[in-house]
């Protein structure tokens, strides 16, 4: 059976205060008589909105006294850590250093490029010798065996000819070794810099066999963020939506090959709510008084203020800069995530994600939907129609984010998914050119507003007529906005033709919406007519 304690719970040690890192203090942090020697392994990652939590596991051998778990981020959440034991073995102290990295062997880190470089480099340096030797013997060969004789002659062209190919291929390593040169300077300005400072747990114990044990703890600098692809199909009406993940983390450590998590809800949430206070009634005199008296209390207990002395100017030519720089893009937002509950995606392929803030993008799974095709005008916006695909809410839990449009394999453009309280997800894919949409000029009924009585009246007819050139029929929606009157005193008669399918269409006053079948070369015409009245002397905004 596991066992899980806080790190109050075992009253953790906390030594703050290792400011200089010296080689004393970092030699303390190094395994004692009895400790493990084994290096931790993180066994899993999960990323939540702002953060992640870090799952390592470290064995320890039967009789150990000691479980350190080392090269730690710096800024370790001393609440949000915990030990997982399985039974048999019991716990004693835990503590917590900050040591400096370089002082630890197994927390140094290279940058694989600058690896790279570096043994290519000295491959180079190790060619160069070599000719340096082989010329040194060619030399010490020709002053030994210069002889008068009828063999010298063939004897000296060799020597030059190899001498010749020798310094040439030499030659050519310099080059190739101020390339190296410039490679490995490239190579450490774009390297991350990792963090001076890590932090050291060490774990007092006993245990007479054994065991495995685990440690979990929570880091800033880290998160996720949504993403989706849409395709579309034309041909089959097909939909495809692809989930995807930009994940990136700043947080002191390297996660190489790890198992990774995605969770849409952080670990540390409100419990319970706010004490309740009870509810009070006071008149305004005894509450003027009860404030006045508070007011003349403080006055007689204030004492005069001394100003602070002008803190020292710093000086900016010993300011140092370490650390990661974060990249705008991994600022991850969490608001996306509210209103979600709570859903976990485990990747099924390992991960490794550099504490350099760049950021990586995963799958996370697709689904495959039939929707609804609609050709979507709207002749008072524009004179066209659009491609719109609708289809009933996915199950699950869908945060909002950019999602990435496709039609028939080519990338239209992007969108937000932004669900909220909708049943329905509505996707745009274009303007469809097969479908020509003509609005007429707006008619009054005259230059000017007639007068009736005591009354303004206006007349406005609107038409608009839309054609299908696509050899099959499409589903048209026409959707416009009619005058919608706001005070008792303005009053709106429409009539359209060919009447409306919905009124209030989704719930919004005045938008009238149409859907009807339309065959292949067949042309639909629509009409709108409004007579607003309004008082003869009234100011009506959005009059025509």
């Amino acid at each position: 059976m596991q066992r899980v304690f806080m790190v109050s719970a075992i009253a953790a040690a906390v030594i703050p205060g290792l400011a200089a890192f010296t080689t004393p203090a970092a030699a303390a942090t190094g395994p004692s008589a009895g400790a493990s020697s084994n290096p931790s392994a993180i066994a899993q990652v999960l990323l939540y909105p702002g953060g992640a939590q870090v799952d390592r596991t470290l064995r320890v051998a039967a009789g150990a006294t000691q479980a350190r778990f080392a090269c730690l981020p710096a800024g370790l959440e001393r609440d949000a850590l915990q030990v997982q034991a399985p039974a048999g073995v019991n716990l004693g102290e835990l503590k917590i250093e900050r040591v400096a990295r370089d002082s630890l062997p197994e927390c140094r880190q290279r940058d694989p490029r600058i690896r790279e470089v570096e043994q290519q480099r000295t491959a180079v340096e190790a060619e160069i010798a070599g000719i340096d030797l082989a010329l040194g013997y060619l030399k010490g060969l020709s002053d030994r065996e210069a002889r008068p004789g009828a063999a010298l002659a063939a004897s000296l062209d060799t020597l030059r000819r190899n001498a010749q190919d020798l310094t040439v291929k030499k030659q050519a390593l310099k080059e190739r070794l101020g390339e190296l040169a410039n490679d490995l300077t490239a190579a450490k300005a774009e390297a991350p810099t990792a963090s001076p400072t890590v932090s050291v747990v060490t774990l007092r114990l006993s245990t007479a066999q054994g065991a495995e044990l685990g440690l979990s703890y929570r880091v800033p600098g880290a998160g996720w963020q949504p993403q989706y692809r849409a395709r579309l199909d034309t041909a089959s009406s097909a939909l495809s939506i692809e989930r995807l993940a930009q994940i990136a983390q700043t947080s002191g450590e390297d996660w190489v090959d790890v198992k990774l998590k995605l969770s849409t809800v952080p670990p540390r949430q409100t419990v319970a709510a706010a004490p309740i206070e009870p509810w009070t009634l006071a008149m305004a005199q005894e509450r003027f008084a009860e404030m006045a008296e508070r007011v003349s209390q403080s006055r007689v207990m204030r004492a005069p203020k001394v100003m602070p002395a002008p803190a020292p100017v710093a000086d900016l030519s010993t300011v140092q800069i370490t650390g990661s720089a974060v990249a705008p893009l991994a600022r991850f937002d969490p608001s996306v995530f509210e209103g979600e509950f709570g859903a976990e995606y485990e990747l099924p392929q390992r991960v490794t994600l550099r504490a350099d803030g760049a950021m990586s993008t995963v799958t996370l799974g697709r689904i495959a939907a039939e929707p609804r095709l609609l050709a979507r005008v709207q002749p008072k916006s524009a004179e066209a129609a659009y491609l719109i695909a609708e289809l009933p809410r996915p199950q699950g839990s869908w945060p909002a984010g950019p999602v990435q449009l496709f039609r028939d394999n080519a990338m239209i453009g992007e969108t937000t998914l932004q669900f909220g309280t909708d049943t329905t997800w509505t996707l745009p894919f274009g303007t469809d050119e097969r479908l020509r949409v003509r609005v007429e000029p707006d008619k009054r009924d005259g230059a000017n507003s007639g007068f009736i009585g005591s009354r303004r009246e206006v007349a406005v007819t609107r038409q608009w007529q839309v054609e299908n050139l696509r050899g099959r029929p499409v589903t048209l929606q026409v959707l416009e906005a009619a005058p919608v009157p706001e005070h008792e005193d303005i009053r709106v008669q429409a009539q359209f033709t060919p009447p409306v399918t919905k009124a209030g269409w989704r719930d919004q006053p005045g938008i009238q919406m149409w859907e009807l079948p339309l065959a292949p070369n067949q042309t639909q015409r629509f009409q709108a007519v409004y007579k607003i009245s309004v008082p003869k002397d009234a100011a009506v905004s959005g009059m025509p």
